[in-house]
């Protein structure tokens, strides 16, 4: 694979980022809305997770020698259109998700984390492997 070791280490940390938060057994939505201590953590390893995905998109992009874009989705979306990433929508939420942890942190619908956490964070579901 041609891309470098910098990229490998940033997906382990996507994956640690998730296998932390599969390890905090989160069983419900009542668990996850009364414990202030499971959001802030689920919404900070999210956080972390998608800015790291948003590197990783930067990184590929400079090794493509393709200039980045103004915005994040739209570095996923170049990667898409390069075959390098499938399913921009997936990625492209993702990006909107940590958008509105970072730019509305004052008040975090639990409704939203909790459904992706359900709907979206198994492992399988990421794919972390990078098409050559």
């Amino acid at each position: 694979m041609k891309y470098n070791g910098i990229i490998e280490n940033k997906l382990r940390i996507i994956e640690e980022k998730l296998e932390a938060i599969q390890s905090w057994n989160i069983s419900s939505y009542e668990q996850f809305n009364q414990s202030s201590l499971l959001q802030n953590a689920v919404e900070r390893a999210l956080q972390v997770a998608v800015e790291v995905m948003i590197d990783i998109s930067e990184r590929i992009l400079a090794i493509e020698k393709v200039p980045p874009q103004h915005a994040a989705a739209e570095n996923i979306s170049r990667l898409q259109k390069m075959n390098i990433l499938s399913n921009f929508t997936e990625y492209g939420d993702m990006v909107k998700f940590r958008n509105l942890i970072v730019h509305r942190y004052e008040r975090i619908d639990t409704e939203i984390v909790y459904s992706i956490l359900k709907n979206k964070l198994s492992m399988s579901y990421v794919d972390l492997t990078l098409q050559s």
